[in-house]
């Protein structure tokens, strides 16, 4: 069948495979749908990371700024995370280089550096409170960690301050002989009630000394419960964000399926207004690629019924219309009184002739119609076959001598080109395997007369004609053939030989017959379950073979 529509090419390169894939532009939506979530949770989490540093800065957020302090550019601590924080920066030698405000500039001295812990624990203060006879003393190490393995603490100096903040033992701050309250608070990293307070050393591009002493605010606990709402309140403020990226997903998915129906919808609409190219198929998605193709081919095939109906219309209608016109021409000449006395006996019988073709042929369209209707069921039941052909052949035999013809059944045990050459036995031969199969009787009757009566209407006077019955165990087959030793069938119609309304007569008269035999015969055998094909190679001296194979079965 040649296809009006323009199918898929059957080879596509992989990268169009992929290109034109439902699956490929699904999971790239879905992935970048994927991503844009994730950068909405990225989102919320630094938001709410920003929210605790801002709420709760520390020596991390200052750090944040490293490349700034290295290149000494301290305007970049003025931001809003920090501007609740104290800030002062000296240099290797003791002189204040920045102070993020005067009350810290004030509070906070180079003096004072010996005081506070490190941020990175190199050195730092460890405070006790012991009660003593003499009163309340309080102890204070100075504590190190091991450079070895970086977890052993070591005791680098203490001292001991009574209830006053005076030294009374150790070597530590012996230079100063006591301590006032803030530097005690130092000690402890303390800045105020509200802050604490700690430095980190560091250096610059250059490679000078920087200290940063950084007071911070104290974590408190209704504070933290307020910046917890805050940051829990942030994901209720992505919903719609989140939300409009679902929407356009859904959205996104919603287009790549209409678009691969698209070329299905253009072909169907095509097949509406009887178009006879579709531009389509580049497009189909790879996955609809088969479903495309069968939609073409089914497209095709209704078509082809569309014009098969077309034309059995319009030769039924030419069918009937010269029997009926014969008719109508003879009674009308009845019915004016213009037909001879003598030849009234030819017209009633022409008349009569003219009625049977008619009526044959309404009863052949009926059969035709009947076989081709999707709920008739045959009646299969087991019969032997030979039996079968052997009957039919007897039935057949008026027919056959009436066209001057002659029938022969192949004796069992011969073969067809030994009978048509005359040297097979006519004796019955005993045979190993029963001819048995499952058959609906009347459709195998219709079967094998409508390739007799084809033989007897297209071939001259004086064709033998052959049948013959045999088994094939090996496939499992019952094979009956009928051969005549006419005048073949010419190659312009073999290969449209089973289609409705094929003959050899192109004017389509009535003796060259509906054109329905041979389509009749084929449905009946497939309705058994079985074939009918003409034989490319018959055997000599015949020129037509027509081979019907059916299912044997055991069954009796």
């Amino acid at each position: 069948m040649v296809s009006e529509f323009e199918h898929t090419p059957s080879s596509r390169s992989p990268l169009h495979r992929l290109r034109k894939s439902i699956a490929v532009r699904c999971l790239a939506g879905l992935i970048v749908y994927a991503a844009l979530l994730a950068l909405v949770l990225w989102g919320i989490n630094r938001a709410s990371e920003n929210l605790f540093d801002s709420a709760f800065p520390s020596m991390e957020t200052v750090l944040t700024y490293a490349d700034d302090l290295e290149h000494d550019r301290f305007d970049a601590l003025q931001t809003q995370a920090l501007e609740h924080c104290r800030i002062v920066i000296f240099d290797g030698d003791g002189t204040r280089l920045y102070a993020s405000s005067a009350r810290a500039a004030e509070k906070i001295h180079a003096s004072d550096l010996d005081l506070i812990s490190e941020y990175d624990e190199q050195s730092f203060y460890e405070v006790f409170q012991e009660s003593t006879v003499d009163g309340l003393h309080y102890r204070i190490v100075q504590c190190t960690y091991s450079l070895e393995d970086g977890f052993t603490k070591r005791i680098a100096a203490w001292c001991e301050l009574d209830e006053n903040l005076t030294v009374v033992a150790g070597d530590l701050f012996a230079d100063r002989g006591a301590l006032t309250q803030r530097e005690f608070d130092f000690l402890q990293g303390v800045y105020s009630a509200q802050m604490s307070v700690e430095r980190v050393s560091y250096q610059t591009v250059d490679g000078e000394e920087r200290i940063l002493v950084l007071a911070a605010p104290l974590v408190s606990g209704i504070r933290y419960q307020q910046v917890i709402d805050e940051a829990n309140r942030l994901p209720l403020l992505a919903t719609p964000v989140a939300l409009v990226i679902t929407i356009g997903c859904a959205w996104y998915l919603v287009g790549v399926a209409k678009r691969a129906t698209r070329p299905l919808d253009r072909a169907i609409n095509a097949y509406r207004r009887g178009d006879e190219q579709v531009d389509a198929a580049t497009d189909v998605p790879t996955e609809l690629v088969p479903i495309y193709d069968n939609f073409t081919d089914l497209m095709d095939e209704l078509r082809e019924a569309r014009e098969d109906s077309q034309r059995i219309i319009a030769n039924i209608s030419h069918d009937l219309k010269t029997p009926l016109t014969v008719i109508y021409g003879y009674a009308q000449a009845f019915r004016d009184g213009r037909v001879p006395p003598e030849k009234e006996q030819d017209y009633h019988r022409i008349i009569g002739e003219k009625a049977l073709a008619a009526s044959e042929l309404i009863d052949t369209l009926f059969a035709y119609a009947k076989m081709e209707h999707p709920e008739y069921a045959p009646n299969l039941e087991p019969w032997r076959v030979d039996e079968l052909v052997r009957s039919v052949a007897r039935e057949a035999e008026a027919q056959v001598e009436q066209a001057g013809c002659l029938l022969f059944v192949v004796p069992e045990g011969a073969s067809l080109a030994q009978a048509a050459q005359g040297d097979a036995s006519h004796g019955m031969a005993a045979s190993s395997a029963e001819p048995i199969a499952r058959i609906d009787r009347q459709l195998f009757h219709r079967l094998l007369m409508n390739l007799i009566s084809n033989a007897c209407a297209h071939n001259p006077s004086g064709t033998s004609i052959y049948l013959a019955c045999e088994v094939d165990t090996g496939r499992g087959l019952v094979r009956v053939r009928v051969a005549d030793t006419g005048t073949g069938i010419p190659d312009h119609i073999a290969s449209h030989a089973f289609d409705p309304f094929v003959t050899e007569n192109a004017a389509r008269s009535t003796n060259g017959g509906t054109g329905l035999g041979l389509t009749i015969a084929r449905r009946a055998a497939e309705l058994m379950g079985g074939t009918l094909t003409l034989s490319p190679n018959p055997p000599h001296p015949c020129a037509t073979e027509f081979v019907i194979e059916l299912p044997r079965c055991t069954e009796e």
